[in-house]
């Protein structure tokens, strides 16, 4: 298993967690996708996002690690809505794949929910 946050959900809790600068290639490995360091980057936004919203930090000490997750979701998937301009190849990967949108929204959650309750 790699370094990074613990799994806050249990349906991917045997997923190997890494680190935001590894998330690229572990996506780029399981799914055969090509993304990139400005890829990287563009994943990178979420992180900031989710960390900026006040709601979403009383919902990180509210709530044991699967619930935030499942709020999270919905914010993840909103996010990935707004700069569907900037990377259409994440967006529609993210969309249109199940497993791919499960992956990065555990591991999304997963950070946030460390940092915020941190």
């Amino acid at each position: 298993m790699l370094d990074g946050p613990s799994s806050v959900g249990s349906k991917i809790a045997d997923e190997e967690q890494v680190p935001l600068s590894r998330l690229i290639d572990v996506v780029n490995e399981r799914f055969g996708t090509d993304f990139n360091n400005a890829d990287q980057l563009f994943f990178h936004r979420f992180v900031e996002v989710a960390l900026a919203g006040a709601s979403l930090g009383q919902a990180a000490i509210a709530n044991p690690g699967e619930k935030f997750e499942l709020l999270f979701k919905n914010l993840l998937e909103a996010l990935f809505v707004e700069p569907v301009d900037q990377n259409e190849e994440i967006f529609a990967r993210f969309m249109n794949d199940k497993t791919f949108r499960g992956l990065v929204t555990n591991w999304f959650a997963t950070e946030a929910y460390g940092k915020l309750r941190a």
